[in-house]
């Protein structure tokens, strides 16, 4: 039996996360190659602009006629590196449950409800902190890189998940009811 095409891609066989972008027909055998990492990539903000200009490569950015479904593709991207580096911040148990919140927001209520049934809110607060710790350290990274299209995909991707990890604290509140 053969082996997925993304085991090819490993970066321990020195290929970066830009070449597995440039090696991979879309974004989805891209997402694929990604998630068999588990997190286990560099990802400095030289990685960060590595991938920005493979992604460039491909879909040129323009100041007239942009592409909206580029600019959201991009956005998709960073999404796919900057989640598998921030989950890394949780135990590996609960790691798909943080990776279906961030990839699916509404279900941030109901997961969120199970987590806390299953661990506790202490537990889920604890997460909460850590993923908001890893994501601070992760946007630091972006500020490194210098302004233009690479950083705007980075901020823009990096945002999403700001805003869900505010979503998830407002679900860890407790209820007056």
């Amino acid at each position: 039996m053969s082996q997925p095409a993304s085991r090819n891609l490993q970066p321990a066989a020195g290929i970066s996360l830009a070449e597995i972008f440039r090696r991979g027909k879309d974004l989805e055998s891209f997402r694929r190659a990604v998630l068999e990492l588990e997190g286990n990539f560099p990802f400095t903000s030289a990685d960060m602009i590595a991938l920005g200009k493979a992604y460039l490569d491909r879909f040129p950015d323009r100041e007239q006629d942009r592409n909206a479904e580029e600019v959201r593709l991009g956005y998709a991207v960073v999404r796919t590196v900057i989640l598998e580096k921030a989950v890394l911040a949780v135990v590996p148990s609960r790691r798909p449950v943080y990776r279906a919140i961030f990839s699916d927001p509404d279900r941030v209520i109901h997961e969120a409800a199970a987590l806390i049934a299953g661990v506790g809110r202490t537990a889920v607060l604890a997460d909460h902190d850590a993923l908001a710790g890893a994501l601070a350290g992760l946007k630091a990274a972006i500020e490194e890189i210098p302004k233009g299209m690479i950083r705007e995909r980075f901020i823009g991707g990096i945002s999403y998940f700001f805003n869900i990890l505010y979503v998830l604290k407002m679900s860890l509140a407790p209820r007056l009811d």
